[in-house]
Formats: structure tokens, C-alpha cells, sequence
């Protein structure tokens, strides 16, 4: 697929309108808007006919460190501190906040997961945004994107205002989900929300388009906007790369990291070969006989941290160009209730906001280090971020511990006993273990752990018993450890 061109089927083929006439009725009734059901068209006639936005190995260059500008040398060129002092009254910050981490068993929004001394990701977020506008003394604006499953959690624990009356958050679209088999609309009497599913983070520029957010934003002078995903709470606004933004006249800049072996199968950095435009490539994206390839960390050697630099104004010219913004489809197969593994397997269409970097004229990649990403998609996750490795800093930031000098602990929990937040809090009634001499942990069986234990090195915990044992208050851990 051409990264400019959705390779929309015409309007006038008998067959596609057949089969997409439902689809219209169902979202016309949720009063979804004229250009996000033709968005849907558009990826629904790449499902139907088969182009669904691979991209071959043959078609990509990788992208080499000496091509990429590196945070640590920006932070030492006042220029672009300098410029930051123009720009950041110019700066909205946006917390992508559409997820509700069900993959941990939840069905609330996952930024109301606590995280560090009885703050969630929403409270931690909210903190840095007060020490910003205390710091630069103006009153950056904070926007959400919710999902229509998200809102309402969120909207009830925000206690922030926004300057010029600018709402504190816009809606994600919904796009109806497909059953395999038949092509049709998803249908779930029992509970009809699950019909349906978030479109992917890529919808934020269609949806700041149809809320009206964008003009609002553009007509009031704002010109920069900062989005990251709002469970990495290492993404912050950064002056250097604010400066960086402004003084190179990008329009689109995207925080890169290197991979490791953990990130492998994450969205990595390239080059197209027929233009030479930084591109961003999904592993579903990647032909089933490039795999092996895809996960060369060595030739693919960046990520994309899901955190972007946005120049607004650029944003409103490629929409106008291309009356959308071009992204690559992304297909993903589930059931249709994510707690029924017998319910019926669904198509699930979604796009990635940093596809859209190849859409856009100057855009950029930066080198950051991965301080600033600390996400949190699993329990194994959340353990490490809740654990001494990492402190908040002055900015109300998770930053690595300064005490540890090792890489960030490689753990595994038993997904059987971990795997939902509420199995895992009960787990660790009080508080996690220190991890900060930890370099590998792997817990496999019930385990429940005690007061201040400390785990070191390379430990595996096994208890195969069948029967949950508690590991003693002040217990230290170590090597292979059988109960």
C-alpha cells in the first residue's frame, strides 16, 4: 500500500456496498461522523480484498544511528532551551487514555491503576502537569483522548482547568467490529459496547479534526502539541526537544529508543526505498516470511516510543491534502468478548498514530534514552514500575533509581496467579519487593509475598505445590528457590 494513497475501493463497486451497507447503517445510528465512516470504508475494502498494507523487506532501509540527532547533545545546546522559552506558550500536551487495559483483567480506564504511593497514572499525570505550569508559569493546556469505555472514569477524577476554556478531553471514534466468517457486524445483545472497538491511537487526528479541538487549538495560537500514551510516565515535556522541534521547522517528530531483545516485536524505525521517508512498520504489518528479519534488533535498531512532536499547523495541510491522514491498517484478530474465549473470533481494525510520520513533509526521529519509556502493559510491567528501580523526580516524573546501575530487571510472572491487577494486589499485600539488585526474575506458582523482601540477582521462584505459600517478611532471594 502506498503510504499517501488508502487504495479505497470505489464507491460504485456493487460488491463492496452490498457487504458495507450494514456497517454504514450501524454507525450512522451512533451518529459517527460522514468522514470516519468512509475512513472505515476505506480499511474495510483493504480487508475485503486482500491489501492490507504489508510491507516486504525488499521495500525498506533500515535507519543507522549516524542519520538520527541524539537527546543527550541537544540538552547541551542552549539554543534550543532558548527557543523553547518562545514555543512553550505555544505547547498543548495531549494523553492518549483510550486504553482500558484489559489484557490485566480490567474493565475500568487503566490510568486509575495505581502505580506509586497510592497515585495512579491519571494522579501522577495531573501532578506533572501543576509543576510545568508552576515552573514555566503558564498554563499549558492538558488534553485526554478518551475512548467511548474511558471517559466517564476519567472525567470524574480530573480536578484541572484548562486556560481559554478549552475542553480537557475529546472522544476517540468506534468502529464496529467484524465477524470473520460471515464479514457482518458484530452482534452482542448481552452487552452491545463489545460490538465495538476503539479504532487504535492513530485516530487522534481524525478525531481532533471532527471534535473541533484542532481549530479551537489553532484559532487561540496554539502551534505545538506534545502526545505520548498516558500508562508511560517517562514521557514528559522536554525543553530541549521543544526547542529542537521549533528551530528545525519540524513538522512531525517522533522519540525513538533503541530496541532490545524485550522490544523485538514492537513497531520499529525505516526508511521507504521509493522516497526516502522515515516510516514506521508494525510487526502486522510484516509478510509471516520476514519475520525473523523484523526482529533483528540489530538491523532494525529503533523503536517507536509512541511519543510524537506535533508542528498543528502541518497537521491541518496534510489533512487538507489528502482529506484524511494516511495510515497503514492494522488487523487484529480476537474474540469478540475478551473474557469469552468462545465467543465468536472478530476483526478488529485500528491504525497507529506514528504511521503517520511518512505522511508528513520534514518530519523527524530523535535518539532519547529510555528513561523516557516506562510504560506499563502487564502485571510484570506494573511490578517493576512499582518497585524501587525506578523514583519520581522533581517533575513528577518515573525515572530509573539513580542508586542502579543495571539495566531495568527482565521479570515473568505466572499469568495463571499474576495476570489480573486484582490477583497481583492481593499478591503483594504489603507493597512489592525491592528489584533494585534484581536482574532477571521469574515467579511461576502462587506465591504471596511478605513485608520488605528483596530479591537479587538472577532468581527464579518456583512452587509447584498447587497450594499458595508466603515467602516471610525480610526475606532476601537469590538463584533458583523452591518452596
Amino acid at each position: 500500500m502506498d503510504n499517501h494513497d488508502l487504495n479505497c475501493v470505489s464507491n460504485s463497486d456493487p460488491d463492496l456496498m452490498k457487504i458495507f451497507r450494514p456497517f454504514a447503517l450501524k454507525m450512522e445510528e451512533q451518529s459517527l461522523p460522514p468522514i470516519v465512516i468512509n475512513l472505515f470504508k476505506c480499511y474495510f475494502s483493504q480487508l475485503v480484498f486482500g491489501s492490507q498494507g504489508k510491507l516486504t523487506r525488499k521495500e525498506i532501509l533500515p535507519v543507522t544511528e549516524n542519520e538520527l540527532e541524539n537527546l543527550d547533545n541537544l540538552e547541551k545546546t542552549s539554543a534550543y532551551r532558548e527557543a523553547a522559552q518562545e514555543a512553550i506558550s505555544e505547547l498543548v500536551i495531549i494523553k492518549l487514555n483510550g486504553g482500558l487495559g484489559t489484557t490485566m483483567g480490567m474493565e475500568t480506564a487503566k490510568s486509575l491503576i495505581t502505580v506509586r504511593q497510592d497515585s495512579s497514572f491519571l494522579d501522577l499525570i495531573l501532578d506533572q502537569i501543576r509543576v510545568l505550569r508552576e515552573k514555566y508559569r503558564i498554563a499549558i493546556p492538558l488534553l485526554f483522548m478518551n475512548s467511548f469505555r474511558t471517559h466517564l472514569d476519567t472525567m470524574l477524577h480530573i480536578d484541572v482547568e484548562n486556560p481559554y476554556h478549552l475542553p480537557l478531553a475529546f472522544l476517540q471514534h468506534k468502529y464496529p467490529k467484524i465477524l470473520t466468517e460471515e464479514m457482518e457486524p458484530a452482534r452482542w445483545p448481552d452487552n452491545p459496547d463489545l460490538e465495538w472497538n476503539p479504532p487504535g491511537h492513530g485516530d487522534i487526528y481524525t478525531a481532533l479534526i471532527t471534535s473541533g479541538i484542532l481549530k479551537n487549538l489553532l484559532d487561540k495560537g496554539y502551534k505545538y502539541a506534545f502526545i505520548s500514551n498516558s500508562d508511560n510516565l517517562g514521557a514528559t515535556m522536554n525543553q530541549s526537544i521543544l526547542g529542537y522541534l521549533k528551530s528545525q521547522e519540524f513538522t512531525f517528530l517522533m522519540e525513538v529508543t533503541p530496541r532490545t531483545v524485550s522490544d523485538r516485536k514492537g513497531g520499529h524505525l525505516c526508511r521507504l526505498l521509493k522516497n526516502n521517508r522515515l516510516a514506521l512498520r508494525e510487526i502486522a504489518q510484516c509478510p509471516e516470511n520476514d519475520l525473523e528479519e523484523f526482529m533483528n534488533i540489530d538491523k532494525y535498531s529503533f523503536f517507536n516510543t509512541n511519543s510524537i512532536w506535533l508542528n498543528l499547523e502541518a497537521l491541518e495541510k496534510v489533512f487538507l491534502r489528502h482529506k484524511m491522514i494516511p495510515l497503514d491498517l492494522i488487523i487484529n484478530t480476537k474474540n469478540l468478548d475478551p473474557r469469552n474465549p468462545e465467543s465468536p473470533l472478530v476483526y478488529q481494525l485500528e491504525t497507529a498514530m506514528g504511521s503517520a510520520i511518512s505522511a508528513f513533509d520534514h518530519a523527524g526521529a530523535l535518539i532519547v534514552p529510555r528513561d523516557r519509556f516506562a510504560p506499563v502493559k502487564t502485571t510484570s510491567d506494573l511490578l517493576t514500575v512499582m518497585s524501587d528501580c525506578f523514583s519520581i523526580s522533581k517533575m513528577k516524573t518515573i525515572i530509573p533509581d539513580p542508586r542502579r546501575s543495571l539495566p531495568m530487571p527482565d521479570v515473568h510472572l505466572d499469568e495463571k496467579y499474576y495476570k489480573k491487577v486484582d490477583d497481583f494486589e492481593q499478591r503483594f499485600p504489603n507493597g512489592v519487593p525491592s528489584l533494585l539488585e534484581c536482574e532477571y526474575l521469574q515467579v511461576k506458582g502462587d506465591l504471596l509475598f511478605g513485608k520488605d523482601v528483596r530479591i537479587k540477582g538472577r532468581v527464579r521462584l518456583v512452587n509447584d505445590s498447587g497450594k499458595q505459600v508466603r515467602i516471610e517478611d525480610g526475606s532476601v532471594l537469590e538463584g533458583d528457590v523452591s518452596f
